[in-house]
């Protein structure tokens, strides 16, 4: 077995031909490691004997001139974006994802990749979640990322999409794994998300840049999702909900896995209360989760940034309404009011009589 840690980081030729051989038909992770192994390199691989190449692959012919080119054009356009791409030799790669059988040969990386060496908790749940369970997701990323914890999540609709919010909202870390190449979002109505998460956190992407987002890239997303963390929480799924796949890889992995449970007549609450009756781990709590996997309250993080830290800050002095919140910062009354209806969904402002608001902490 070739020691993939070994060394300060691959060669760009490395990287390159990695990328080539994980892009090519019939080979994937699993078979790119058994060739690295098998002829000491990825670089070695691809001017092996063809016998011995198409032994090692199951019948794969080695890749030509136009496997080269598109992988050119990839890294090209990583450079152009600011990624930081690591291939699984380099010496700050995730030690963590090489307890999979499979390891992504290269990470791309748009953000702030020392995200990758803390404490992180995967969050994950259905695309089609319920209020109640989006609302639980929110608070759950707001409360671990204002402990210290790093949320992770898949930046897909629903569960995912509002753990990452909650994080981002507590001026705390998050990161996003994506099923397709880390120079776009999906779904692209999370375009702005994407891009708060490329600021203030970390995009983590298997795929090259123009990397579409094909349906068998995000199972191979969940596994990463699960390999990065310390722990797995399902807020909702139903029985068919990919979040089961980041479970199943959580379990083989011997991590921890948390369920919210949810009522029992709820089809969308049917996968994650099955996983409580199979001996996952109930979250009836957030704050006594929190505690168990951050630690004694250490916050790292202050009250957040911009318009939101200044509404909660003003708030935390007095109760105010929205005409003497405009005032105050310098905003339109609409402005304050799409501020003050956000901030009151998530908990963390409280509406008094008079339509005043006040601080819920």
């Amino acid at each position: 077995m070739v020691a993939l840690t070994a060394g300060a980081g691959a060669s760009r030729d490395e990287s390159r031909a990695l990328l080539v051989l994980d892009q090519t038909p019939g080979v994937g992770p699993a078979r790119v490691r058994t060739l690295v192994d098998r002829f000491g390199s990825a670089e070695r691989a691809l001017v092996a004997d063809p016998r011995e190449f198409r032994a090692s692959t199951r019948g794969v012919e080695q890749p030509g001139p136009p496997a080269w080119r598109e992988a050119d054009k990839a890294l090209a356009l990583a450079d152009r974006l600011g990624m930081e791409v690591r291939s699984w030799t380099h010496q700050a790669y995730p030690k963590r994802l090489l307890n999979l059988h499979d390891p992504p040969p290269l990470l791309f990386l748009r953000g702030r990749p020392e995200l990758l060496d803390g404490l992180i908790i995967t969050v994950v749940g259905a695309r089609k979640a319920t209020a109640r369970s989006r609302d639980v997701a929110e608070r759950l990323g707001r409360e671990l990322a204002a402990a210290g914890p790093c949320v992770a999540s898949g930046l897909a609709l629903g569960i995912d999409g509002a753990a990452h919010r909650g994080a981002l909202l507590a001026g705390g870390d998050t990161i996003a794994v994506l099923g397709r190449g880390a120079d776009q979002p999906y779904p692209p109505s999370h375009r702005r998300l994407f891009r708060q998460i490329v600021e203030r956190g970390l995009v983590v992407s298997e795929f090259p840049p123009g990397t579409p987002p094909l349906p068998h890239h995000f199972p191979r997303r969940n596994r990463v999702l699960a390999a990065l963390s310390e722990a797995v929480v399902v807020v909702e799924a139903g029985t068919r909900s990919g979040a089961l796949i980041t479970v199943d890889h959580a379990l083989d992995l011997g991590l921890d896995v948390w369920a919210v449970p949810g009522p029992i007549d709820l089809a969308a609450c049917a996968g994650s209360n099955r996983l409580l009756a199979e001996g996952a781990r109930p979250l009836l709590s957030i704050a006594e989760f929190v505690q168990e996997v951050a630690g004694p309250a250490n916050p790292r993080v202050s009250r957040p940034e911009g318009p939101v830290g200044r509404v909660l800050s003003e708030l935390a002095e007095e109760p105010l309404n929205a005409d003497q919140l405009a005032s105050r910062l310098s905003l339109s009354v609409p402005e304050v009011l799409v501020l003050l209806t956000e901030l009151e969904l998530l908990g963390v402002v409280r509406r008094m009589p008079g339509m005043r608001f006040g601080s819920a902490a």
